[in-house]
């Protein structure tokens, strides 16, 4: 799965559930960890992030390099 602006967050947590600590410390609400929104990363990270998208990839793509498999 290539993370970038479009993938959203039903599709993440979906792939890579390890990831939700990530959202969780940047503002997601336990509503949307127990029914995640299609929203859009870089929605997510204008509201959540002060707009850094690139940030929000990149420790989401750490998370992911980091999982145990």
């Amino acid at each position: 799965m290539t993370i970038d602006a479009n993938t959203t967050v039903r599709d993440l947590l979906a792939v890579h559930p390890e990831t939700v600590s990530i959202l969780l410390s940047h503002g997601m609400c336990a509503d949307c960890e127990a029914a995640p929104p299609a929203v859009p990363l870089a929605r997510f990270a204008t509201k959540h992030c002060n707009g850094n998208l690139d940030g929000l990839i990149e420790k989401l793509t750490r998370a992911i390099g980091s999982a145990p498999v």
